[in-house]
């Protein structure tokens, strides 16, 4: 019987994606970290209604040491979002995260973080911290169901060499928002609204549509629900330039309607 080449290649595939993330890791912790003198799990614990806010937000949030790829802080929410208990992402660190993402789609996150990684390392260390990045993906629930979820990590914190050692997280359940299974990493300059892509099967980033500061406020604060009087009075604005602004979004992301803007900004990580 002759073997079944695709499952072969597949294979082979899956072998060398597999290698990408060893090579990560292996990267993230041979860097030649200096000594940084914050100490995170301390400073929530000892701030509690900042703890609090975040516990009780519609996103999951959390802060991951790259030299350890340990997380140092993980919302209380991630029970409720998830379903899964903070200590098991605490006590097992990324290695948990990695675990319940949906099978088909880890390899092709880990060729995306490569991406966006060597990225950032060919930055000047101190642009780093201008940078936030995001990409989406399946996740796996206890009881077998999957969400699309919607990771945003931003850099948090450099050791005195300009080393990455700590990413502030964000995430969400974009089910709702996101009917496709297309992969999209989004590297975004806060400093002056640069924004680049990258799917699974890019080798570097590309240069996509730019939209500005207040554009994106404006699609914010559409998906959260607000109509054009209520963006208006958020912004300070007239309803006739949030209108406005809603059309060059429109245009410029090449959607049919307010629907599709929205599912644009979060597909895209601008949101």
């Amino acid at each position: 019987m002759k073997p079944n080449r695709d499952i072969s290649l597949q294979t082979a595939q899956h072998t060398a994606d597999s290698r990408i993330w060893q090579e990560l890791n292996q990267r993230w912790r041979q860097l030649p970290y200096q000594e940084i003198t914050t100490d995170y799990s301390h400073f929530l614990q000892s701030n509690p209604v900042v703890e609090k806010m975040l516990d009780s937000s519609p996103c999951i949030t959390w802060i991951i040491d790259i030299r350890t790829m340990q997380y140092v802080y993980m919302s209380r929410n991630v029970k409720e979002k998830l379903g899964y208990a903070v200590q098991q992402f605490t006590d097992n660190g990324v290695a948990f995260f990695n675990d319940i993402v949906h099978p088909e789609d880890q390899h092709k996150i880990w060729r995306l973080v490569k991406i966006v990684w060597d990225y950032l390392l060919h930055l000047p260390a101190a642009e780093r911290p201008f940078y936030k990045f995001s990409c989406d993906y399946r996740l796996v629930k206890p009881d077998g169901t999957c969400i699309r979820f919607l990771e945003q990590n931003s850099v948090l914190q450099l050791d005195s060499q300009g080393n990455i050692t700590h990413l502030l997280g964000v995430g969400s359940d974009i089910t709702h928002w996101k009917k496709n299974d297309n992969i999209l990493a989004t590297v975004i300059s806060t400093k002056d609204g640069t924004s680049f892509t990258c799917t699974p099967e890019d080798t570097n980033l590309k240069t996509q549509t730019m939209l500005s500061k207040r554009e994106r406020e404006v699609v914010r604060l559409v998906a959260a629900g607000y109509n054009s009087r209520h963006i208006a009075d958020e912004l300070f604005i007239s309803v006739h330039t949030v209108n406005t602004h809603r059309q060059h979004i429109i245009e410029k992301t090449n959607v049919k309607n307010t629907s599709g803007m929205v599912q644009y900004a979060f597909s895209h990580g601008l949101i």
